[in-house]
């Protein structure tokens, strides 16, 4: 069975060179994709935007990316009433340039996948007035992945700008792809700003894949209300092995002019695993922005279930140990800043440990055992709140006579506070101290006026007299077995014994150790309160004896009763079997190994398969038992048995 899988990337390129792409997301799911963007070409406005999502089908992942224009600090962008910040904090690209922008622009992107409703179709997207006519975020495209068991798997890719875009080639390259099954269209989608019509302008840019000419774009797209200006952005889904253009979007193999779709599959090697694209100007000094590439299709890949530490905020100076599950192999990349890669502490683990001081945005490749791989990103977020710093006192034992003291409150906390082990928040004094404290665990924190907090752990530590203290006697030996126990314990008022985690009360002298085993003895001992308590153990080896079962007299007749000499153990052992006459002569011997319970070792014949004379026999039996599993200074490991066996009935 075939399926379609959708792979997520964001790509880092140099102008004039093919660089392999970093992935921002990829997954394989029985799924569909659907994509549509709006732009006012950097200025404010209001647009809708179709999508198409399959009925039945729920939301497994959805990301609202917007083109930032310069060094623009924040924006609120809404989305069928739901407002989106969009600030430094959520850039998911590195800066790049553009004509007229030093080094300033990024792509940024948003986690919006609780707030899409699978029912709805369009989508209203509102930019707001900025300060900067250019300097601005604008340029948004809406991106959604949905499953549904009745959908075959599909494979689903994007590609984010961070390349200078100054100049007149774009070269971008996607490597380590899940193969491509060209026998099924391949979507390629264009995120594309501030391209004017290429037939009514000399603007527009020449898209390449491959090398091979795929159409001219340029323009706004029809449908939408966009800037004549704004560029084009694909607009389609893919689903069931199909792709699906929306709007003025067309499945076929080029783009034009303001269709920024194009099914590529011609242009790729069948089970490709790479391919390289470039868009190139129509004239020169243009000013031509690609924020991003959608890619849909399908590959052989199946799914495999995978997991990632979700987006999370931390405050600055601490650490963030992320997880990674699913795979057989990791690959971890810095996306918003390529030298943040450093503030990981592995780049091929699965859990790495984020120690960063600012907020970054990072993407990990997840691979299966079949050279498949899906890629997740993880936003951290990093706050900087101030470093507490406190003083404490001890509390004498049973007594509230601790303290602690906060040393610097900076001036724009708006709540500071210790929470308790009962979960009681407590109020400083004037001079920023808790007073009255019992011994234990407290929680300092801090909130400022961003709502950013810093909260430690503190310990205000027992004054303890108490010495908990016993002897045991025996400290080994064979069971049965009783052991003495005798309280030793100093200062103390209260008790609690324990053999093995299993309570026996708070008065305890002794046990019968019945098996062989290990008896792991704690005795927890404290005076008054149970905080101040001081704890004592001590663990007791109990080893098994042997015990062997030999007859007096066995009737070898044939009969079915008591026709053999038998021997009963308790324990697995080696052994060796001598028989002998009543003048000494040797009659029988036999040796091997026995496992616990009865064997007949011998039958009352001689060695040479003569049945012996009725009397009197003379045996001697050695045992040897396994000493790894047998405390030899305890047990005998070797033991012999020797006795009279009578011989009747032949």
């Amino acid at each position: 069975m075939k399926y379609s899988l959708y792979l997520a990337f964001f790509c880092t390129v140099m102008l004039n060179n093919v660089l392999s792409q970093n992935v921002f997301y990829q997954d394989n799911c029985l799924c569909g994709v659907t994509g549509a963007g709006f732009s006012t070409g950097t200025g404010s406005g209001t647009g809708t935007m179709q999508i198409y999502i399959e009925p039945g089908s729920s939301i497994k992942k959805a990301f609202l990316f917007i083109q930032r224009f310069g060094q623009s600090a924040a924006a609120n962008i809404t989305l069928n009433g739901h407002i989106y910040n969009f600030n430094t904090n959520n850039q998911v690209s590195s800066n790049y340039s553009i004509p007229g922008i030093q080094n300033t622009s990024a792509v940024h992107a948003i986690d919006v996948t609780g707030e899409i409703t699978p029912n709805q179709t369009f989508y209203n997207i509102t930019i707001p007035v900025q300060n900067n006519v250019i300097e601005v975020y604008g340029n948004i495209y809406l991106f959604i992945v949905y499953e549904n068991p009745n959908l075959a798997l599909s494979s689903h890719t994007i590609f984010l700008n961070d390349q200078d875009l100054n100049q007149e080639i774009a070269s971008y390259s996607a490597q380590n792809l899940n193969p491509i099954n060209t026998n099924f269209p391949t979507g390629f989608s264009l995120f594309t700003d501030r391209i004017n019509s290429p037939t009514t302008t000399t603007d527009g840019s020449y898209l390449f894949i491959n090398n091979n000419g795929a159409g001219l774009t340029g323009g706004s797209c029809i449908g939408v209300d966009d800037s004549w200006n704004s560029g084009s952005r694909g607009h389609y889904y893919y689903q069931n092995n199909q792709l699906f253009g929306l709007n003025s979007n067309l499945p076929n193999s080029t783009v034009d002019e303001n269709d920024g779709l194009a099914n590529i599959s011609s242009y790729i090697v069948n089970f490709d695993k790479s391919f390289d694209w470039s868009l190139e100007w129509q004239s020169p000094n243009r000013f031509n922005i690609y924020s991003g590439f959608f890619l849909s299709y399908t590959s052989y890949c199946d799914t495999f279930t995978t997991s990632l530490t979700t987006d999370t905020t931390i405050c600055f100076g601490e650490t963030l140990q992320l997880q990674a599950t699913g795979g057989q192999s990791y690959e971890w990349s810095a996306i918003s800043n390529p030298s943040s890669i450093n503030d990981l502490s592995c780049t091929d683990c699965p859990n790495p440990i984020f120690s960063g001081d600012s907020s970054r945005v990072y993407t990990v490749r997840i691979w299966n055992t079949d050279s498949c791989s899906v890629v997740k990103p993880i936003s951290i977020g990093v706050s900087h709140p101030s470093e507490i710093i406190s003083s404490t006192f001890n509390s004498v034992c049973s007594f509230s006579t601790g303290k602690i003291k906060m040393q610097n409150v900076p001036n724009n906390v708006i709540q500071f506070g210790a929470v308790n082990k009962n979960g009681d928040t407590l109020n400083a004094n004037s001079a920023n101290t808790f007073n009255n404290l019992s011994a234990g665990d407290y929680t300092l924190f801090y909130i400022d006026k961003f709502g950013c907090s810093s909260d430690t752990v503190v310990k205000v530590e027992p004054v303890i007299n108490t010495k908990a203290l016993f002897n045991a006697y025996p400290k080994k030996g064979t069971a049965p077995i009783y052991i003495n126990l005798t309280n030793q314990s100093q200062n103390a008022t209260d008790y609690s014994w324990w053999i093995n985690d299993a309570y026996q009360g708070d008065s305890f002298s002794g046990f019968w150790a019945d098996t062989s085993g290990t008896y792991n003895i704690e005795l927890i001992a404290w005076e008054t309160d149970s905080i101040c308590a001081d704890t004592v153990s001590f663990t007791v080896f109990i080893f098994d004896s042997l015990v062997a079962s030999l007859p007096n007299v066995f009737t070898p007749n044939n009969d079915g009763v008591n026709d053999f000499f038998n021997v009963k153990v308790n324990l697995a052992v080696s052994y060796k079997l001598s028989i002998l006459n009543r003048w000494g002569n040797l009659v029988f011997e036999n040796e091997g190994d026995l496992t616990k319970g009865e064997h007949k070792l011998w039958n009352g014949e001689t060695k040479n398969g003569e049945i012996v004379t009725d009397g009197t026999y003379f045996y001697k039996i050695a045992f040897r038992l396994d000493r790894e599993s047998i405390d030899c200074e305890i047990t005998d490991c070797e033991v012999v048995k020797q006795g009279f066996v009578q011989v009747v009935g032949n």
